[in-house]
């Protein structure tokens, strides 16, 4: 998310501010989660690496029959089991993380409950690397659990669910959202959507 995308739609540099820094507490879970991913990665190639290495020092000494023979089977198994325990590990860190991604954007409140109702058994990648087996179960669960997801629309008529500025209840009792919970894309629809809403919203005429 640019500035200059925020200033594009009509935002003051106060408003900018707020909603960057929403944007940030977003997303900066996100990037935590990539670099443990990538971390996770780096320590398991570490471990072959080395076991690909104990492996061919024995193949360069390996005679049939003797026993660096028998070492070198043993190594071998080692290196097959090391290799498909790390394929392993990383499918499941890639598929947490896309998970994570994916309820962040669906507006989960809070995504360890979110993701204690979907059966992640059945969540999977297809030939393009693609997750699939997700949206289905998180549409389901947002239908029967709204109250644990952000509310972004209006009797599911796509359109953001907000309320002219100076309406809402001080201690949240009917829902609202302030200018900082909408993304960009929320801001946007509204002001192509409600013109009047979205300036009630942001303040001031334009």
């Amino acid at each position: 998310m640019k500035t200059e995308t925020l200033q594009g739609i009509g935002l003051n540099d106060e408003q900018i501010r707020s909603v960057m820094a929403e944007f940030g507490n977003e997303i900066n879970p996100l990037k935590q989660s990539k670099a443990t991913a990538e971390q996770e990665r780096d320590s398991l190639k570490t471990q072959l690496d080395e076991v690909n290495g104990q492996l061919a020092e024995a193949q360069k000494k390996a005679e049939k029959g003797s026993d660096l023979q028998n070492q070198l089977k043993d190594l071998q198994k080692q290196f097959d089991e090391s290799k498909a325990n790390a394929d392993k590990q990383l499918q499941a860190t890639k598929k947490d993380y896309e998970i994570s991604a994916a309820l962040s954007q669906a507006g989960a409140k809070n995504e360890k409950a979110v993701k204690a109702l979907l059966d992640t058994e059945k969540v999977n990648f297809d030939d393009n690397g693609k997750l699939i087996g997700l949206s289905e179960q998180l549409e389901a669960v947002k239908k029967d659990n709204d109250f644990l997801f952000a509310e972004t629309k209006d009797g599911g008529s796509g359109k953001p669910n907000i309320t002219p500025a100076g309406n809402p209840n001080p201690n949240g009792g009917n829902g609202t959202k302030a200018l900082a919970d909408y993304s960009y894309q929320e801001l946007s629809a509204l002001k192509a959507d409600s013109p009047s809403q979205y300036q009630a919203l942001v303040g001031g005429d334009k």
